[in-house]
């Protein structure tokens, strides 16, 4: 019973983190205010968690992993490559950063932040460039599996990644749209760029996985 009690402890600190990292983010939340919302002690949580960021890393890791293990499940229906890559690049620079009221964010400041590099584990990072140069070769003709082999294509990727997650916090306005993605997906295909008038960060053409899916089965 007492191990009962304590992972139900643990989940509730992380519950109120997650809630209060989704509405204040990270700067503005403190350990005080998790406690609080989990109806512990300060000192209670410091036997769970070394820090904050311990904390914010032991949400956003297996949040993550939901996300792009989701991202191979919808892709594995569609059949044309350009419109699977079409589905990874738009959900990885733009449904991702927004999903969750903008949730990855408080990585991005959490690690802006870090006192060392000693605070930060690339594991999660390697993980989904692994995840991610598997997903764009299944994408890619045989005579372009050299830009995406080695794995610094979904290395750029992430990078990419970050800084969509960042301006999405900045402005909203300017995410990830059509344009941008036909360019990357013209370059990686050695396809010709179709050029269609669009509205920069309009969502408007946005495509979602159901949609893809039924227009390409």
């Amino acid at each position: 019973m007492p191990q009962v009690k304590k992972q139900e402890t643990r989940k509730a600190i992380l519950d109120a983190a997650y809630a209060l990292f989704r509405k204040r983010g990270y700067y503005q939340t403190t350990l005080r205010q998790i406690a609080s919302r989990a109806n512990t002690s300060l000192a209670n949580v410091y036997v769970y968690f070394d820090s904050k960021y311990q904390i914010v890393f032991e949400l956003y890791d297996p949040w993550m992993a939901a996300k792009i293990n989701q991202l191979e499940q919808d892709v594995v229906r569609i059949k044309s490559p350009r419109q699977r890559l079409r589905r990874i690049l738009f959900t990885l620079w733009g449904e991702i950063p927004a999903a969750n009221n903008g949730f990855a964010r408080n990585i991005m400041q959490a690690l802006s932040i870090a006192s060392t590099p000693r605070d930060y584990d690339p594991k999660m990072v390697r993980w989904i460039e692994k995840k991610l140069t598997k997903l764009v070769l299944d994408c890619l003709p045989a005579d372009r599996h050299g830009l995406a082999a080695s794995g610094a294509l979904a290395h750029v990727l992430v990078m990419a990644f970050d800084g969509f997650v960042i301006n999405h916090g900045l402005n909203p306005a300017a995410a990830c749209n059509d344009a941008v993605v036909d360019v990357i997906c013209s370059s990686l295909l050695g396809s010709p760029l179709k050029v269609k008038s669009r509205i920069a960060g309009s969502r408007r053409h946005r495509e979602t996985p159901a949609r893809v899916a039924a227009s390409t089965l």
